[in-house]
């Protein structure tokens, strides 16, 4: 009898035990939402929310890159808008200096005014983005342009090639420029040097070679035209794909909250349900501790 005696004790407190566990189990369901807890609560959830969240953690990291990439390109479309502005001024100077009768008081002041504009395009050529250059390609940290004292301007220091990055696992977008496919492109001299010239043939009154400055001034001013478009479609192909990563996050947040999420209808219920199978384990572990001297005769 005490072998039949001590089984069934051991039962009713492993039995006990299982529902006070299985009671604690659902009440933390039912005060936090969530179903899953720990990793034991559905080892298969849980492998399939560590997937969710990794996946949602590159999701962010794409969406940073997209807006750095966003501020960037737009910062780089200001100063192509501000280089066609300078332009189309070297244009119009070029064109009124070409007149007549010019006194040699305008030729000077038509030879400042291009002047500046050459030290406008420098400046906008040697724009900076957090610290890196926009215009030197792979060069970032150097100047695609320095300008000596005597206001002379160098040659192209950047490279050929452009940076990119990924805003997706598919798609990427050029987030700097060759400043010399710009501002002297298949062009045997650039447009520092011509504007220079322009400069020389103002003042020297030289109709044939300020002709030829504002042919290389309007080739210039088509360059820059086609890297502002390239860097138009740049911030729409950003725009587009920034949409579809927030649909794509919103989608891995989902299947996130089905793995992790409890539903609190079938939680409560199943609550109710521990709590009525821990009641009756202690109803029955009760029962068994009452011992008399009859359950040994």
């Amino acid at each position: 009898m005490r072998t039949t005696f001590n089984s069934s004790f051991l039962q009713s407190a492993a039995d006990l035990s299982r529902t006070s566990v299985e009671l604690a189990r659902r009440q933390r369901e039912v005060s936090s939402g969530r179903r899953l807890n720990t990793a034991s609560d559905d080892p298969s959830a849980a492998s399939g929310s560590v997937r969710e969240h990794s996946e949602m953690a590159a999701l962010d990291r794409y969406d940073q890159t997209a807006d750095t990439a966003n501020s960037r390109l737009s910062v780089a479309d200001s100063v192509l808008s501000d280089m066609l502005d300078q332009l189309t001024n070297a244009k119009t100077t070029i064109l009124a200096a070409q007149g007549s009768p010019v006194t040699d008081d305008q030729r000077d002041a038509y030879a400042k005014e291009l002047a500046a504009i050459r030290d406008s395009l420098f400046s906008d050529f040697t724009t900076t983005f957090n610290g890196t250059y926009l215009f030197s390609g792979q060069a970032a940290t150097v100047a695609p342009y320095q300008k000596a004292a005597n206001g002379t301007i160098s040659a192209y220091s950047g490279t050929t090639s452009a940076i990119a990055v990924d805003i997706d696992r598919h798609t990427s977008v050029t987030v700097s420029f060759n400043a010399d496919a710009i501002a002297r492109g298949p062009d045997a001299a650039d447009i520092f040097t011509s504007l220079t010239q322009a400069i020389a043939a103002v003042l020297a009154g030289d109709g044939a070679g300020m002709a030829a400055a504002g042919t290389a001034v309007e080739r210039a001013f088509q360059r820059t035209t086609a890297a502002q478009s390239e860097n138009g479609a740049g911030l729409r192909e950003i725009e587009i794909q920034k949409g579809r990563l927030a649909d794509q996050r919103n989608a891995s947040k989902t299947r996130t909250s089905n793995f992790e999420d409890a539903n609190m209808a079938e939680s409560i219920t199943k609550m109710s349900q521990a709590d009525t199978a821990y009641k009756a384990a202690l109803g029955a572990i009760a029962t068994t501790g009452r011992v008399t001297l009859m359950d040994y005769l």
